[in-house]
């Protein structure tokens, strides 16, 4: 048996999905089943029971998954030992999504990789379903993101129970009353759909009427609350960090559907070393919420 082999098994054994392993692994999917069927004859056992609908492990397949996993892992382990030789002790893959790194994590990260300049650190952004979807096929060590999962390699945390805030440019000019939900249409309100929760209540909130202007990034949201006077809604995380930079000001706000909940989790990789590193970085990144 071979590393390819054993990683098609493993990623069919998670996604339950020859095509899905195949894009992760970016072969073509007649190589997957190639690998498979070479992995059970050398074996000389069925790993899969295989119908039109469903692919489940046999019992020969649930036993030797977790042995597969070990040796992919050392295998692992000792390429990283080799590419670590120039000094490093450790290396970690940590993602997020982009509003996080940029308003939430960025000082935190630099002043860790400062402090430990024995660890070397490559940087992810992506959105919280992709990086769930990485950390499952182990391609990411950490992730901050917004969804929780239940995986046997995976720890995850709860950090902080978020909300929302609606906030203007510092320069804004804050009235002396609470801001109503039929008012936002007249405060030049510029709408970024923070998804989850947020979606559902906001489309209540503005009675799904559609928003004169949308945005997909928070840099945008920023430059049009400073052109255009005007307001959005940013999480209570990203919005401390901006409000202490004095980018931006709180507005009151009042509606009789409470501001949503956004849950930010914390997820690691189940792993035997960069133990102590992990631990390490994942106990800055919590702090960087606090």
């Amino acid at each position: 048996m071979d590393i390819e082999q054993l990683k098609a098994f493993i990623f069919v054994a998670n996604t339950k999905s020859f095509t899905r392993t195949a894009e992760i692994l970016n072969v073509v999917q007649s190589t997957v089943t190639s690998r498979i069927q070479m992995l059970e004859k050398q074996l000389g056992k069925d790993l899969f029971e295989r119908d039109k609908r469903n692919i489940k492990l046999t019992e020969s397949g649930s036993v030797f998954l977790p042995y597969a996993e070990r040796i992919l892992e050392l295998n692992n382990e000792g390429l990283k030992a080799i590419q670590l030789e120039n000094g490093f002790r450790d290396h970690l893959i940590i993602g997020t999504t982009h509003a996080l790194w940029d308003y939430v994590l960025f000082e935190s990260i630099d002043n860790f990789q400062q402090t430990h300049p024995e660890v070397s650190l490559t940087l992810v952004t992506e959105h919280s379903d992709i990086l769930i979807r990485k950390m499952i096929d182990g391609l990411i060590d950490v992730a901050i993101v917004f969804y929780p999962i239940n995986h046997a390699n995976i720890i995850m945390e709860l950090i902080i129970e978020d909300s929302f805030v609606l906030v203007a440019d510092s320069n804004f000019t804050i009235p002396d009353h609470f801001v109503l939900r039929k008012d936002l249409k007249n405060y030049n309100y510029i709408h970024l759909n923070w998804g989850g929760t947020f979606t559902g209540w906001f489309r209540e909130v503005s009675s799904n009427q559609d928003c004169h202007l949308q945005v997909d990034h928070v840099s945008l949201l920023l430059k049009f609350l400073k052109t255009r006077n005007g307001l959005g809604f940013l999480p209570n995380a990203v919005a401390k960090r901006l409000i202490q930079q004095d980018e931006v000001v709180i507005v009151p706000f009042h509606t009789d559907i409470a501001v949503p909940k956004r849950s930010i989790y914390l997820l690691k990789r189940k792993m035997t070393k960069s133990m102590e590193s992990s631990e390490l970085l994942t106990n800055v990144l919590k702090e960087a919420f606090l």
